[in-house]
């Protein structure tokens, strides 16, 4: 396993601090995980999909048709960010719950991209995320563009960390191989026949790939607490997480991809 980062010694020391997570709310499982966008792109065994919920959950993905990566039963895949100066954590797992943030509000949706914007319940937060489809080619699959902005509504600097987790089951494999390097963490069915990864794209603040070895999602304060000895085999999942300073009244934006390997 690789040298732990700035990022991991920070964040181990900030959770062992971190109150538990709030209660998820009371909404069914069913309304966290129904699509509301669909993007598709490419054919044959090219031919790649997922869609988006009205939360902004990416909860189906797929190439080729009927070959699906994520989790289906409790479906798994979603954000948080963990608040230090108060140790809250806001988070929407989908399937697995949700908590501290309130309804979302849709900006725009086109054929290829979706923008939606969320506000915390304590008034701290907005979150606005937009999920873009990549299209698929002639030289590779399709993939969701996933950028993610915060904006502090407060008068205060604040030191979060911003999760993006999801439960990959590889062609519906509920034991996969899982890994991850310094920018991508992902799951391959053991046959390596299909797989999917989570890629950053923002360089700029601390950031960290890793793999989980449970299927569910983690403490946004304490992240890296399932963090696999690599490689793991079994059922898992896979995580991006930035460690950033977001100033008084201002907005920080990282982003990530979801694609097939």
């Amino acid at each position: 396993m690789r040298t732990k980062s700035l990022l991991f010694i920070v964040a181990l020391t900030l959770s062992s601090l971190a109150l538990a997570q709030d209660k998820p709310s009371a909404r069914s499982a069913d309304s966290a995980t129904t699509c509301t966008y669909t993007f598709s792109s490419g054919s044959g065994k090219n031919a790649t999909q997922f869609c988006v919920t009205a939360t902004g959950n990416i909860t189906q993905f797929s190439r080729p048709a009927g070959v699906e990566y994520l989790a289906t039963g409790t479906i798994g895949e979603g954000y948080a960010i963990c608040d230090f100066p108060s140790f809250n954590s806001y988070y929407d797992w989908a399937g697995f719950g949700d908590s501290g943030w309130g309804p979302p509000t849709l900006i725009s949706s086109t054929a290829s991209a979706v923008k939606i914007s969320r506000i915390s319940t304590d008034g701290i937060w907005q979150w606005t995320q937009t999920i873009t489809k990549v299209n698929a080619t002639a030289k590779g699959p399709g993939s969701a563009f996933v950028s993610m902005a915060l904006k502090n509504l407060t008068g205060i600097d604040r030191l979060v960390h911003i999760v993006r987790y999801a439960d990959v089951n590889a062609n519906s494999n509920t034991s996969n191989d899982f890994d991850f390097t310094l920018d991508t963490s992902y799951g391959l069915q053991p046959s390596y026949s299909y797989g999917l990864a989570a890629t950053n794209n923002t360089f700029t603040f601390n950031w960290d790939a890793i793999a989980q070895d449970i299927p569910g999602p983690p403490d946004p304060c304490g992240p890296y607490n399932h963090q696999i000895s690599p490689p793991f085999v079994g059922d898992g999942s896979i995580m991006q997480i930035w460690l950033l300073t977001v100033p008084k009244l201002a907005t920080k934006t990282v982003a990530m991809t979801y694609k097939p390997i």
